[in-house]
């Protein structure tokens, strides 16, 4: 696995249970097996084998883990959010499964619940990055936009290198009007990830918005270049894509 000769790994893995089918290590195996299913993108394959595993260990922090976040990847939210639960249920301070709960909880609109786990993670880690954002984002859909510009100012502070902290920050002030503002973050955070097609999108849509044409075509040139798709290319410069489906 180490060398990435998943296959050699996996046929390896499934002759060790063949040899010793009820072997107490076994769940290890099988979550080994869902790992490799998973990178191979065998995703069915990959929840059949957690569910195997985590039969024989039901407690085990990383087997739920790994299966909430193959679940996340499904789409299924639901079942992820019960894993991540289970998890704290013995380990009430785990960073990872707080941070997915909350993440979980604020896509819901559950704003509380979501602070909640975002300041649990804060007290355990006063820096914790991805807690700070969340709960920067938390605060502007609280209508609390005082209080979400100065997390992201202490985002910054902290991790002036990452641009996160700065593309989140422009986000914001994009929808409070704040124009020139928006356009220096973003082009920092561009400057700092020139790869994102997410930066390049972001700051077209700006440009659309602003009316700068020539600007806002460049970005989306590059962003098409990064990988971003026809849909939200048209959708930085301001365009519907046609629907090709049937009537």
């Amino acid at each position: 696995m180490e060398d990435d000769s998943l296959l050699v790994a996996e046929d390896l893995f499934k002759q060790a249970l063949k040899a010793e089918p009820a072997a107490p290590g076994n769940a290890i195996i099988w979550g080994h097996l869902a790992s490799i299913a998973e990178r191979t993108g065998r995703e069915r394959e990959a929840l059949e084998h957690y569910n195997i595993a985590l039969g024989l260990a039901p407690s085990l922090p990383a087997l739920l883990l790994g299966r909430a976040s193959l679940n996340m990847k499904m789409g299924d939210e639901s079942r992820a959010l019960a894993d991540y639960n289970d998890v704290l249920g013995s380990h009430p301070d785990h960073p990872e499964a707080l941070l997915m709960r909350a993440y979980i909880n604020q896509s819901r609109r559950l704003l509380k619940e979501a602070r909640e786990d975002y300041e649990h993670i804060l007290r355990l880690n006063p820096a914790h990055e991805q807690a700070l954002l969340g709960l920067a984002l938390v605060n502007d859909n609280d209508r609390r936009p005082q209080a979400a510009m100065e997390l992201l100012e202490r985002v910054i502070d902290l991790y002036p290198q990452h641009a996160a902290g700065y593309a989140l920050k422009a986000g914001m002030e994009l929808d409070r009007r704040q124009y020139e503002r928006a356009e220096a973050d973003y082009t920092k955070a561009i400057e700092l990830d020139p790869n994102s097609a997410t930066y390049r999108l972001a700051r077209a849509r700006l440009y659309t918005l602003t009316k700068k044409k020539r600007l806002a075509r460049e970005d989306v040139r590059h962003a098409a270049r990064l990988g971003a798709s026809a849909e939200e290319l048209a959708g930085a410069a301001g365009m519907k894509v046609k629907s090709t489906a049937p009537n």
